[in-house]
């Protein structure tokens, strides 16, 4: 009896941990960016640099020199020579190491922000997609009432024989659409399966998914804050800052040889022992730089760096106002369609009468039509009113932002 108490509850919690398993979570298709290959050679730049890193040594060269002054052989002469490395560049080294590390970092977080991306943009295909799907079949089974009608030739509907190739038509066209749909949707859930280890059906019906309303509050919101930069920009700053710590370094490269200090040891010189040895101190007066004409160069680079980085700002900038341009236009027409649907939806045209004559079939044919194209094209600029919302958020470098949040669903939770 124990034992079987126990497998019943084994077998429970496998089926209440598969049904768990089971339901897609957006945040875990989005949270998959972490594992995407695309960060694998960034990670291995920093994990390298972890280990290694561009200090310079304080000696930058050890000579030992000895000197016969006769054609004998023998070594009269030893000399030990240190040359020390030059501070300026040893600094420099440390600073452009830092750089480096930051800049790697943000090539992360780059391709990290490309990774959610995509993956944002093939959940809203599927969203919307699955929102197409599923308003071609509520119109199918409109459609067959219709059909349903003429075959009966019952009601207050004049029937015609045009009206029932016309529906038997649509039917088709609705059927072929449906399969395509279907098509589109195994296609795309191929992809989201190939990012995230998911092996059950993808459903958003359980999903708190922001509504359009949602969506047109939070553009305001985030359009109205002081919002950061696109990623790719700050990535560009970096390369620029650490572009000037390079030319810093060739700088002090030029005067690496600042000097020298030489301990000798003459057999030949004094009688005593301690004559014997001696010491030399060079140091490197600076009046020329052989490298001035490439620092020259390196420095008109440095230039034109920081002038692209403006141009590149103001391009952003543009891109972000005309996406708040486009969403102004998205929201009317998308209230105008509501509006139509609106008004449709209160006369239920399927029970439409008339007191004087009877409804015409091919009027509800039309009707009907009008309907599906109605739900087409707010189905449409639904998707296109997200996508402008990402793609704001994106431009101001909000979707990879620290922590990484869901900005497709209520709350906003972190993943």
């Amino acid at each position: 009896m124990k034992i079987k108490t126990v497998l019943i509850s084994l077998i429970l919690i496998v089926l209440v941990h598969h049904r768990g398993f089971a339901q897609f979570s957006l945040e875990r298709f989005l949270g998959s960016a972490r594992d995407d290959i695309s960060l694998d050679p960034a990670q291995a730049k920093i994990d390298f640099l972890k280990e290694n890193n561009y200090s310079g040594p304080w000696i930058s060269r050890v000579e030992f020199r000895t000197r016969s002054n006769d054609a004998n052989l023998s070594w009269e002469d030893y000399r030990f020579r240190l040359t020390p490395g030059n501070p300026a560049e040893l600094k420099a080294n440390k600073r452009y190491y830092q750089k480096e590390v930051e800049l790697l970092n943000l090539e992360y977080k780059d391709l990290l922000n490309n990774a959610l991306v995509e993956r944002y943009f093939i959940a809203l295909d599927h969203i919307f997609e699955s929102n197409k799907k599923l308003n071609l079949e509520k119109q199918l089974a409109i459609n067959r009432q219709i059909t349903e009608m003429i075959n009966s030739g019952t009601g207050a509907y004049s029937i015609d024989l045009g009206d029932l190739i016309d529906t038997e038509s649509d039917e088709l066209d609705m059927r072929m659409d449906i399969e395509n749909a279907q098509i589109r949707l195994d296609e795309i859930e191929y992809l989201m399966k190939e990012h995230y280890d998911f092996s059950g059906k993808i459903d958003w019906s359980q999903s708190e998914l922001l509504e359009v309303g949602d969506i047109l509050n939070l553009f305001d919101e985030f359009r109205n804050l002081n919002t950061g930069e696109h990623i790719d920009l700050v990535k560009m700053e970096q390369k620029n800052q650490l572009a000037a710590e390079r030319y810093n370094i060739e700088k002090s490269e030029s005067m690496r040889n600042i000097g020298y200090f030489q301990a000798e040891y003459d057999t030949e010189r004094g009688d005593e022992a301690f004559d014997h040895f001696g010491y030399q101190i060079g140091i490197r007066i600076p009046i020329v730089n052989p490298d001035k004409p490439d620092l020259n160069r390196r420095k008109l680079a440095t230039m034109d760096d920081h002038a692209l980085l403006e141009e590149k700002r103001d391009n952003y900038r543009r891109k972000m106002e005309l996406s708040v341009l486009r969403m102004h236009h998205y929201a009317r027409q998308y209230r105008e369609i509501e509006e139509k649907l609106a008004l449709l939806r209160s006369q239920n045209y399927l029970n439409f009468q008339r007191l004087d004559e009877a409804v015409k079939i091919s009027d509800l044919i039309k009707i009907n039509e009008f309907h599906m194209d109605l739900l087409d094209k707010k189905n449409a600029v639904a998707k296109q009113i997200y996508e402008n919302y990402l793609r704001y958020l994106n431009l101001g470098g909000k979707l990879a932002e620290a922590p990484l949040r869901n900005y497709l669903a209520k709350g906003m939770p972190e993943f």
